[in-house]
């Protein structure tokens, strides 16, 4: 996460220097470079858990299905009237309590997902409100501990445990808008249907989020 903030303060910096300089060419041509926006959103979600391929030492299948958040962060270049495009990354955890499988994993068991990749979106401007339509493509991993007997939360040797990480790749159509409080910064609510992939499927990220965060345009 530390990465992702800093990578933000970078590109946020490099654009605003950018834009400087380039507001000190006239020309009667559109500009290309219209601004740029970064900041963080914190999300909830559904984790759908498919396909069910995930066996434990006790025989049983499972395929953890419930609720998922977290927080992550994005940054975008403008460019011409309506293309947005950059670079994003999150982080989001399930929880066994949280999931219709709590009846059989003990409490410490976790799936827990990061993934980042590139973003783009075409974005209608205006006065108060950005609505816009995209998707984003990139990869991840999930990590996965899922404690049949004994728990994590205690110094106790555990009867069954099992911890899996795999990675996947992915494609999140989007959708949202974004409300100017001020003309440098900006609510923004998102909804995407994250649609996972991988060659060694045991349980993948598929589901839909909603994001809620505040955006520092320039």
């Amino acid at each position: 996460m530390r990465q992702v903030l800093l990578c933000i303060l970078i590109f946020y910096a490099a654009t605003a220097w950018a834009s400087n300089d380039s507001t000190s060419i006239e020309s009667e041509k559109p500009r290309v470079f219209q601004g740029c926006s970064g900041g963080m959103m914190g999300h909830i979600g559904y984790l759908l858990g498919q396909p069910a391929g995930a066996t434990l030492p006790t025989g049983e299948s499972i395929s953890p299905q419930g609720i998922t958040y977290g927080l992550g962060g994005s940054m975008r270049v403008h460019l011409w009237k309506y293309l947005r495009v950059g670079i994003e990354g999150f982080s989001s955890t399930m929880k066994s309590e949280a999931t219709d499988q709590h009846n059989i994993l003990q409490k410490g068991s976790y799936i827990r997902t990061g993934w980042g990749g590139a973003i783009a979106d075409a974005c209608w401007r205006t006065e108060k409100v950005w609505p816009y339509i995209g998707g984003s493509i990139g990869g991840g991993a999930m990590r996965t501990l899922s404690v049949v007997e004994g728990s994590q939360y205690d110094w106790n040797p555990e009867g069954i445990a099992v911890l899996h990480k795999q990675g996947f790749g992915y494609i999140n159509p989007y959708v949202g808008l974004d409300y100017c409080i001020t003309r440098r910064i900006h609510a923004t609510f998102r909804l995407d249907w994250m649609l996972a992939f991988a060659k060694e499927q045991l349980i993948l990220p598929t589901g839909p989020r909603l994001y809620v965060g505040i955006m520092f345009c320039h």
